[in-house]
C-alpha cells in the first residue's frame, strides 16, 4: 500500500549570498519595465577592449548583446540586465524544534509498521502520541517524533545534514522543483531517494524523504533578456520593424526612448528573450530554471537511477545455498533445488512464447558468508537486473545491500521477517511481512465480521501465531468485544457455550497453529456449533492448517476462513506442473506447503510475463494470478521497496472451498 501522510511544517528559511556575477559600475536605465546597465561604445573599440574595461568576458557581452558578435560601432549601446549581475540568494533550509511530521493512519496500519517506515521506535511513537497506547485508527493523525534535527548548514552540507533525512508532505501546487528549492537539495537527489515520485506521480498528500542542504553544481537552461541592435533601412517604420521581430510597437518605443523617428541608418534596439546554458550551484537556481532544465529530461534522469528491465533481455541471478559441496545436504538445500527446477520449467514453458532473452546465472552460496561475498564481488553481478536471494538472514542482508549499492532489484520470496523493504527501494518483498499480513486479517475482521464477537481459543502451550498480538490489539483499539478461553484447564462445549448469548455472532480464533491443538479445539467447537444453532459461528484459521491432512471436512463444518500467503486454488493447474516436473526431472517435487517447485514456477512466470513487461517507474505492478501465489506489488512508501499486497483467503463451507484475494 502506498503510504500517504500529512506534514505540519514549521520551518525557518535562511538566506546565504552566493554571487553569480558582480554588479557593474555602469549607469542604469529602465526599458520595458526592466533595469539594464548600459555602456556606450567608444570610437574604434573592439569587444576585447570592452571586456577589459567592464571586467567581464567577451562571451558575457555577446550573450546579452548577440549582434555584437558581428562587431560594434561608435556610440552603440550594450545592455546588461541588472538582475543577472546582482547577488543570487541561495536558500538554506534550517530545521527547528517546532517542526512536526504528522502521519495519517491508513487502513490496516499498525504502530509497528509506521515505526519501520520512519525508522523510529514504538516507544517514541507512543511518547509523542499518548492516546495511541489505546490503539490507532484509520484516519487518525499521529505525530512522528523527529529527534535528530539536521544541522543548519550552508549549501555545502555537513556530514550530519547529508546523513539525516526529513519528511515533507506534498502540498497543493507544489512540484518537485519547488520542493527541491525549499529544502536546498537537487532534483537528482529527490529522484534517487524517492523512486515513488517518478515524474507523473508527484501527488498532493504523498510524503517524500529529503536530505536537506545537499545542493550541488548543475548545468541549467536560463532565460535571459537580450538586446539586439539593428541598422534601419530605407522605408522601415516602428510598425514594420516590430512586426518583423515579433514584438509590439510599444515594446520597440520603450526600448528606444530617444528615437522619435526611424531614418535610414538609425540604430534600433530590439528586446529579445533568449536562453543560456550555465553551470551554477543548485541553491541559486530559481524554481522556473530548475523546471525548464529538468522537465525535458526527467524520464531519462529517472532511468539513470532506476533502470528498466522491460526491454528484450533480462539478466537474472539465482543465489541460493544448494550446498552441492555437501555429500549430505540438509532438506532445505533440496527444497532450494526444487525451487530452481520449477523456475527452469516455467522459463522453458513460457520463455519461448515471449520476445525476451532470459539470461539465468546460478550461484551456490554453500550456506557460507564468505562464499556469498565472493559471488557478489563478481563483475557480472553488477549487470544483473534481478537477484533471487536466499532466506538466511545474513545472506539475504548481503544481497539486499548489494542491490541498493548497485541498483539491482532483489526478490525476497522466502523470508517474511526481513524488513529492509522499508528503506531499500530495490527490494521486491514477495513474501508478505507479518505486520502486513496482520493488517489484512484485521481488514477481513472489519469488513466481514464487523458485527461478530471474537473469542480467542488459547493453546495451553502458550504459543502464538505471528498475527495474534496485532489482531488482539486491533480489537482493543476498535472497541470490538473479545474474550479468551484458556485451554490449559478443562474446556468442553458447555464452557464455550457459556460465553455465547442467544442470537449473537461469534468468530473463534485459535492462538496456535499446532496440529494437536487444532484437533482439540475444533472437536469441542464442532459440538458447540451443532448445539448452538441460535448463534452464527465461524472459525478463523492459520496458514498451517492448509498443510494438515484430513482437516477439510472439519474446516467446512465450522464455516472456516483461512488466511495464507500461498494457496493452490486450481488443483488441475498444479497437477499439470507436477506432471511436467516429473517428466522433465524423473522425480516428484518434494511435498511441502507451500510447494517450493510450484513457487519457482510461479515466480519465473511472474518475472517473464508481468514484472518485466511494465515501466520501472510504476508505483503499482499489475496483478498476477499464480498457481500457488498471487502477486500485486505496491511500494511501501515513496522511498521504500515493493511489497506483495495479496493475501489468499480460503473459505471452507458446506458448499465447497472458495478462494478470494485480500489486497
Amino acid at each position: 500500500m502506498i503510504l500517504r501522510y500529512f506534514l505540519t511544517l514549521c520551518a525557518l528559511i535562511g538566506f546565504a549570498s552566493a554571487s553569480a556575477q558582480s554588479a557593474l559600475n555602469l549607469p542604469v536605465k529602465v526599458l520595458n519595465g526592466d533595469s539594464y546597465y548600459y555602456y556606450q561604445v567608444k570610437k574604434n573599440a573592439q569587444i576585447a577592449d570592452i571586456s577589459k574595461v567592464l571586467g567581464i568576458t567577451a562571451e558575457t557581452i555577446t550573450k546579452y548583446n548577440p549582434s555584437a558578435k558581428d562587431g560594434v560601432v561608435k556610440n552603440q549601446l550594450l545592455f546588461f540586465p541588472v538582475a543577472d549581475f546582482s547577488a543570487s540568494s541561495a536558500v538554506t533550509f534550517k530545521d527547528t524544534p517546532s517542526r512536526k511530521v504528522m502521519h495519517l493512519v491508513k487502513k490496516g496500519q499498525t504502530l509497528y509498521g509506521i515505526s519501520k517506515t520512519y525508522n523510529v521506535s514504538i516507544d517514541d511513537l507512543v511518547a509523542a502520541n499518548p492516546s495511541s497506547v489505546d490503539g490507532i485508527k484509520e484516519g487518525q493523525l499521529i505525530e512522528i517524533p523527529m529527534r535528530n534535527k539536521i544541522a543548519n548548514s550552508v549549501s555545502t552540507p555537513s556530514a550530519k545534514s547529508a546523513e539525516t533525512p526529513i519528511y515533507h508532505t506534498i502540498q497543493k501546487g507544489e512540484s518537485m522543483y519547488s520542493v527541491a528549492k525549499t529544502y536546498n537539495t537537487t532534483i537528482e537527489k529527490l529522484l534517487e531517494v524517492n523512486p515513488g515520485i517518478y515524474p507523473n506521480h508527484f501527488v498532493e498528500g504523498d510524503v517524500v524523504k529529503i536530505y536537506p542542504n545537499t545542493s550541488a553544481n548543475i548545468t541549467i537552461q536560463k532565460d535571459i533578456k537580450q538586446m539586439v541592435s539593428y541598422k534601419a533601412k530605407k522605408g522601415d517604420t516602428f510598425e514594420s520593424i516590430a512586426a518583423a521581430n515579433g514584438i509590439t510597437v510599444k515594446q520597440l518605443h520603450e526600448a528606444n526612448p530617444n528615437l522619435k523617428k526611424i531614418k535610414n541608418g538609425s540604430l534600433v534596439y530590439l528586446p529579445k528573450a533568449g536562453t543560456s546554458t550555465e553551470t551554477v550551484n543548485s541553491a541559486t537556481a530559481s524554481v522556473k530554471e530548475l523546471e525548464q532544465t529538468y522537465k525535458p529530461k526527467i524520464n531519462d534522469l529517472y532511468s539513470h537511477f532506476y533502470k528498466t528491465i522491460s526491454d528484450g533481455e533480462v539478466n537474472l541471478a539465482i543465489i541460493l545455498p544448494f550446498q552441492l559441496q555437501n555429500p549430505n545436504p540438509p532438506r532445505q538445500a533440496y527444497l532450494y533445488t526444487d525451487f530452481y527446477k520449477g523456475f527452469l520449467l516455467a522459463v522453458d514453458s513460457i520463455g519461448k512464447n515471449v520476445k525476451k532473452k532470459i539470461n539465468i546465472n546460478v550461484y551456490d552460496t554453500e550456506h557460507n558468508l564468505n562464499k556469498i561475498d565472493s559471488i557478489l564481488a563478481l563483475p557480472a553481478l553488477k549487470n544483473m537486473d534481478i537477484i533471487i536471494a536466499p532466506s538466511e538472514p545474513k545472506q539475504l542482508e548481503r544481497c539486499n545491500n548489494f542491490g541498493l549499492k548497485h541498483g539491482v532489484y532483489v526478490i525476497n520470496c522466502f523470508s517474511s521477517k526481513n524488513e529492509d523493504y522499508a528503506h531499500n527501494p530495490y527490494i521486491i518483498q514477495l513474501n508478505m511481512p507479518g505486520n502486513y499480513l496482520s493488517g489484512a486479517v484485521n481488514q477481513l475482521i472489519a469488513e466481514k465480521f464487523n458485527d461478530y464477537e471474537v473469542i480467542f481459543l488459547k493453546d495451553a502451550a502458550n504459543v502464538e501465531t505471528e498475527i495474534i498480538g496485532d489482531v488482539s490489539k486491533y480489537l482493543s483499539e476498535h472497541k470490538i468485544k473479545s474474550h479468551t478461553i484458556d485451554f490449559s484447564s478443562n474446556v468442553d462445549n458447555q464452557t464455550i457455550s457459556s460465553y455465547m448469548d442467544p442470537g449473537s455472532n461469534y468468530l473463534f480464533i485459535p492462538t496456535s497453529s499446532n496440529k494437536k491443538f487444532f484437533a482439540q479445539c475444533t472437536n469441542v467447537l464442532k459440538l458447540v456449533k451443532d448445539q448452538r444453532y441460535d448463534c452464527n459461528v465461524s472459525f478463523l484459521g492459520h496458514p498451517e492448517f492448509l498443510a494438515m491432512r484430513d482437516v477439510n471436512d472439519m474446516l467446512k463444518a465450522l464455516d472456516s476462513y483461512v488466511y495464507s500467503r500461498f494457496f493452490v486454488a486450481n488443483a488441475k493447474r498444479a497437477e499439470q506442473i507436477h506432471q511436467k516436473f516429473k517428466k522433465e526431472y524423473q522425480e516428484n517435487m518434494i511435498v511441502t506447503t507451500p510447494s517450493l517447485g510450484i513457487m519457482g514456477f510461479d515466480i519465473a512466470t511472474y518475472i517473464i510475463s508481468t514484472l518485466t513487461n511494465q515501466n520501472a517507474t510504476a508505483a503499482h505492478k499489475a496483478y498476477f494470478d499464480g498457481v500457488q501465489m498471487d502477486i500485486e506489488l505496491e511500494r511501501s512508501s515513496n522511498w521504500g521497496g515493493y511489497i506483495n499486497k495479496c493475501v489468499e483467503l480460503v473459505h471452507f463451507s458446506q458448499n465447497g472451498i472458495k478462494e478470494t484475494i485480500i489486497k
